[in-house]
């Protein structure tokens, strides 16, 4: 397995990255010489993998497999008060390890109980979601949500450690290989611009990635946040720029009620700030262009998804969960921009900029909807 230590100000932690290393992986579980493992995960990944690795697991040190509903609609404090709950009558202790095994919603809710149970104990992510294995995993967030918002819930907590194996990525479906693929263009664009090429010549609209292709874009990714991460752990500084398209794209996906993936939301998101940036003459036509040929090979369809108004996007705007690091107005949000590729708009600190409502609607309106978005892409060309 290859080895990779991420640093994070005075915090770090190991990620094992290997192909078919399931014995790797319980071997270094325990390790950990935890008095008990509490794997956390969903109802498919509990089919898959988490089934599995419980049961063999199991057979060397005590073990228990708790299941989630799966989707977006139960990344709530409730869930995490239940689960804790019968966590401790199953006689969960301050030695115990907590596993999470699944994509980002299985590790957020996973990360939450360890930070609270006795004020903090161990974590392991095992990631099976390339959005989870080359994006979330590199970070100290936990969090849950509210119905009027995203993230919103939360704390911060160190995972202990990182291990994951490429092959549980090829049960994913495309769907969900796309929407790992959107945070690595995000990344492309705001940070690691050196891949942009790669990204152009190597991204498959029917995600269809080799063992080896999966590898490289996990690492890629893992390093890319690496490169600001190192310095901003709490992420309220420089590493905001990792939230770009996630304002509208927080939005979306809530209003969608678990309909839509966190990537390919986060896509719709970089395609209106990029158009809002264009207007207020920061962004390049080229690099405007170049955001939507990127986001269309990783196949996005540029639209709102079916069900999901502007009214209810711009309602949901309201809270943002980036809101108080500057002071805006009721009619202002604040967003993510870039100046070009890899120059984040905004103060070296804290790229943040303050944008009317009014013009994020109308960038919504004339991108996203179905009758105005053919219109508005060929008069752009």
């Amino acid at each position: 397995m290859r080895n990779l230590r991420l640093q994070f100000e005075d915090e770090c932690y190991p990620v094992w990255i290997g192909v078919r290393c399931l014995d790797e992986i319980i071997s270094g579980l325990r390790e950990f010489g935890a008095s008990s493992y509490h794997l956390i995960t969903d109802r498919t990944v509990s089919q898959l993998h988490a089934g599995v690795l419980c049961e063999q697991l199991s057979a060397q040190v005590v073990a228990s497999l708790w299941v989630v509903d799966n989707g977006e609609s139960f990344k709530s404090l409730e869930t995490v008060e239940r689960l804790a709950h019968k966590m401790v009558q199953a006689g969960i202790d301050r030695g115990s390890v907590i596993v999470a095994v699944g994509g980002g919603v299985v590790g957020n809710l996973a990360g939450l109980i360890a930070a609270l149970l006795f004020r903090g104990i161990r974590l392991v992510h095992v990631p099976t979601t390339l959005i989870a294995a080359a994006d979330s995993v590199a970070s100290l967030k936990q969090a849950v949500n509210l119905s009027i918002g995203k993230n919103l819930l939360g704390c911060f907590h160190k995972p202990t450690a990182v291990l994951i194996d490429i092959h549980f990525l090829r049960t994913l479906p495309a769907t969900q290989i796309r929407s790992g693929m959107f945070e690595i263009i995000k990344n492309a664009l705001t940070v690691a611009t050196e891949t942009i090429p790669l990204l152009e010549s190597g991204l498959k609209p029917d995600a269809n990635y080799s063992d080896k292709e999966l590898l490289v874009i996990v690492e890629a990714g893992l390093l890319a946040k690496q490169r600001v991460m190192k310095a901003d752990k709490c992420e309220r500084k420089e590493a905001l720029v990792f939230e770009y398209g996630h304002t509208v794209g927080h939005a979306i996906e809530l209003a969608a009620e678990g309909r839509v993936p966190h990537g390919e939301a986060v896509g719709l998101g970089m395609i209106v700030a990029a158009e809002v940036a264009s207007r207020l003459g920061r962004l390049s036509e080229a690099d405007r262009s170049l955001h939507y040929r990127l986001l269309r090979r990783n196949g996005l369809t540029v639209r709102l998804p079916a069900g999901v108004t502007v009214a209810a996007v711009m309602a949901l705007l309201r809270t943002d969960n980036k809101r108080g690091y500057v002071c805006a107005r009721p009619d202002q949000v604040a967003m993510i921009l870039l100046d070009g590729l890899g120059a984040p708009a905004g103060p070296v600190g804290r790229p943040l900029i303050l944008v009317e409502a009014s013009l994020v609607q109308c960038c919504i309106e004339d991108c996203l909807t179905e009758i105005k978005d053919i219109a508005v892409e060929k008069s752009r060309q």
